[in-house]
């Protein structure tokens, strides 16, 4: 086990506090700095972007050949964090606590040590890891927005506002799609020097005003949730194949959603995200795309293929085929024959 000790602030010291710990350089750009990870630790890199009005990102996308602890014990508060795990998993430790808490892929939390304590941050052994952690420091912070917080009425407003760190917070969710495809575009360098620099920073914002919509789209009941969460569509995802795998089993969308624990406006808006279209229509898809490939390559009966693909009337599966390909099944498999008949003549 390697541990490495980060003691001070802003972003930029702390990059420079690992690249001690390191006995390594980093790479300074404006307000960006970048530490390769030396060959003998590993590979990968590690990144911190200031912003203005208290916010900063962290970027950790890398590899250790050996357990390694990252201890964040700066002698002052330290910044609120909105964590998020793309890859990989890490352990979470509060300073003044010994219990760890597992962050996989696909989740985020939201964390504030009390008083002066700090975070330590555990990387296991040979495991690709791609972490973010937004960073707010809430004196800052609530100085530049204090007219628009007052007035905010939300259940994160006390934290925002604690700039004293009197309390000790922690909460772990899944993150959105939305929030999935804001930390893309963080993690791109597909932008010119200050385009760029302007895009991070609007970025910045956009994922901590996502984030405290979900946090309080994740105090609702499940069926009453809104926001669709990255883990989410991977169980969507693992549905379509189960449904794939055997057509011949016929549920309601109602059933589909509690199959996999999430609301139906969720699996409907999972489905459009992936497929571009209703899971009813979807589904259809499949099944008429299913019974083409009986028809040309089995002997079973209209009847029969209509069972198979799980509907119960062969005039309506009739219909829903003619609809897609304009002839009608017995139509296609005729004509298939008779292409084979040509060609072996």
């Amino acid at each position: 086990m390697k541990d490495l000790y980060v003691q001070s602030l802003p972003l930029k010291d702390v990059i420079l506090d690992l690249a001690k710990e390191f006995n390594c350089g980093i790479v300074e750009h404006c307000d960006e700095f970048v530490l390769e990870i030396p060959k003998e630790f590993g590979n990968g890199f590690i990144r911190g972007i200031n912003f203005g009005k208290g916010l900063g990102v962290i970027e950790y996308n890398c590899t250790f050949f050996e357990d390694l602890k990252i201890h964040f014990s700066v002698s002052q508060i330290h910044p609120l964090k909105f964590i998020f795990c793309s890859e990989g998993s890490i352990k979470h430790y509060f300073e003044e606590l010994e219990q760890a808490s597992t962050i996989e892929r696909y989740q985020n939390v939201l964390v504030a040590s009390s008083s002066f304590n700090g975070h330590i941050i555990h990387f296991e052994k040979d495991q690709k890891v791609h972490l973010n952690s937004l960073e707010i420091n809430r004196r800052e912070f609530t100085k530049y927005y204090s007219c628009s917080l007052s007035k905010f009425d939300h259940p994160l407003k006390p934290l925002l506002g604690d700039i004293k760190a009197t309390k000790l917070f922690y909460y772990q969710g899944n993150y959105s799609l939305q929030t999935a495809d804001i930390i893309k575009e963080i993690n791109t360098d597909l932008f010119s020097d200050f385009l760029r620099a302007i895009k991070l920073e609007s970025k910045a914002l956009e994922i901590l005003a996502v984030q405290i919509d979900q946090y309080a789209d994740d105090l609702k009941l499940n069926k009453n949730q809104s926001v669709i969460r990255k883990k989410e569509i991977e169980k969507i995802v693992e549905l379509t194949e189960e449904i794939s795998k055997d057509l011949s089993v016929s549920k309601t969308v109602q059933q589909l959603a509690d199959s996999i624990g999430i609301n139906i406006n969720k699996l409907q808006e999972g489905f459009k995200y992936l497929y571009n279209d209703t899971v009813n229509n979807y589904i259809q898809s499949l099944r008429v795309e299913k019974a083409k490939d009986l028809l040309i390559n089995s002997e079973l009966s209209i009847g029969e293929i209509t069972e198979k693909i799980g509907l119960s009337n062969p005039s309506y599966f009739s219909k829903i085929f003619k609809e897609k390909y304009k002839i009608t099944p017995n139509q296609y498999r005729q004509g298939k024959a008779n292409l084979e008949d040509k060609i072996d003549s």
